[in-house]
């Protein structure tokens, strides 16, 4: 299995969190996005939109993976799932 990359664009993990299932449910005058799915757990989950460059480091990409439930390789199979 292919590790996590050391970046990752905000577009691509956006990308991810559709494929959950995830839709935007507010967006703060900040960074903060919060994601809403009844179907999953955690229902809402807030993450922070990194400023330029768009990437998130691959700490904070762990981290977002943990809040998600999932493990590395399970979100590294929504990235590459069409």
């Amino acid at each position: 299995m292919e590790g996590l990359p050391s970046q990752l664009h905000w577009r691509d993990f956006e990308a991810a969190l559709r494929k959950l299932k995830y839709s935007l449910h507010t967006s703060s005058r900040g960074s903060a996005r919060t994601y809403f799915n009844g179907q999953r757990q955690p229902e809402f989950v807030t993450f922070h939109e990194p400023h330029s460059p768009k990437t998130l480091p691959k700490g904070t990409l762990r981290a977002y993976i943990r809040k998600l439930r999932l493990s590395p390789q399970e979100f590294h199979e929504l990235l590459t799932r069409s």
